[in-house]
């Protein structure tokens, strides 16, 4: 799993961006955050990558909590 901040989040329309440790941006959409999680801007989180029409997406993501 890569570890990235939320970069951006539009709560109404269910989808922002994941900024890796690397700079490396990542789309996020709401169907492919763990249950129960809800994100904002500058959330700490983990997550997979897979390679979508658009580019490299995350899914399984996950709040990192500390």
């Amino acid at each position: 799993m890569i570890t990235g901040r939320v970069k951006t989040w539009d709560e109404f329309k269910g989808w922002g961006f994941i900024e890796d440790e690397e700079g490396y941006d990542y789309f996020v959409n709401i169907a492919h955050i763990r249950k129960g999680q809800k994100l904002r801007v500058g959330d700490k989180v983990k997550f997979d990558v897979y390679q979508d029409q658009r580019g490299p997406s995350a899914e399984n993501v996950m709040k990192i909590v500390t």
